[in-house]
């Protein structure tokens, strides 16, 4: 019985092994640059260990993308709350681990990594990674986003305030000029970081609260 035990948690070390070394892996050389014996190499293990724990690269590969997503939610959960409101608070842990993710100060890190590379050379079974890891995430940000704007609130609206929440980040990841302005370096320490997601936050908010004050029959719709 011992023994056995033992060679369980062997089993389980191995997998282990694996699984960090391919995130260093993928996410320095994506699906298509990613080497299977390198992967192997660095974990101290065999190829056949692959097949074993995960069904080969494919299944190694999806399994690095559920721990890029275990991570990612992590980070959302380790801010300090702001409020009691339960969904601006899932928005400001929303916009904290896109912010930890773009600029790599965090645990989020890896998921942007992965995006980068299927962004520029998809993997085989890229739309189904993408949509099974984010869609979901997407769907409840529209869902929080209707309840803190109101009952009257268009699909077009929800829509400029799912762009608008992202465009504060992403477009601060491709200035270097505004970075520099923002933070002391090309990227926010992890203290600047959490302070800009705060202000981002506020500032989300208040456009939320204006729409709020707009009449049902003066909201917009896509024309």
């Amino acid at each position: 019985m011992a023994s056995g035990t033992a060679k369980g948690g062997g089993r389980s070390e191995t997998r282990a092994r694996l699984l960090q070394s391919a995130c260093r892996h993928f996410a320095a050389e994506g699906w298509h640059g990613a080497r299977v014996q390198e992967i192997c190499r660095d974990a101290g293990a065999n190829i056949a260990a692959v097949n074993y724990h995960f069904g080969g690269k494919a299944g190694l590969y999806r399994a690095v993308w559920d721990l890029a997503l275990e991570r990612s939610v992590v980070a959302e959960k380790s801010g300090e709350p702001l409020s009691k409101d339960e969904d601006r608070e899932w928005l400001y842990a929303y916009i904290r681990a896109c912010v930890h993710s773009v600029f790599d100060t965090g645990t989020g890190g890896l998921l942007r990594r992965l995006l980068a590379h299927e962004a520029a050379s998809p993997s085989p079974d890229s739309d189904e990674l993408i949509s099974g890891h984010l869609a979901p995430r997407g769907t409840e940000l529209v869902a929080r986003l209707r309840r803190l704007v109101g009952p009257d609130a268009t699909d077009w609206q929800i829509g400029c305030c799912v762009f608008a929440i992202h465009s504060q980040f992403t477009a601060l990841a491709l200035n270097r000029a505004a970075r520099r302005a923002l933070f002391r370096g090309d990227s926010p320490s992890p203290a600047e970081a959490e302070g800009f997601c705060r202000e981002i936050c506020a500032f989300v908010m208040g456009g939320i609260r204006a729409l709020r004050s707009v009449p049902p029959q003066a909201r917009r719709s896509r024309t």
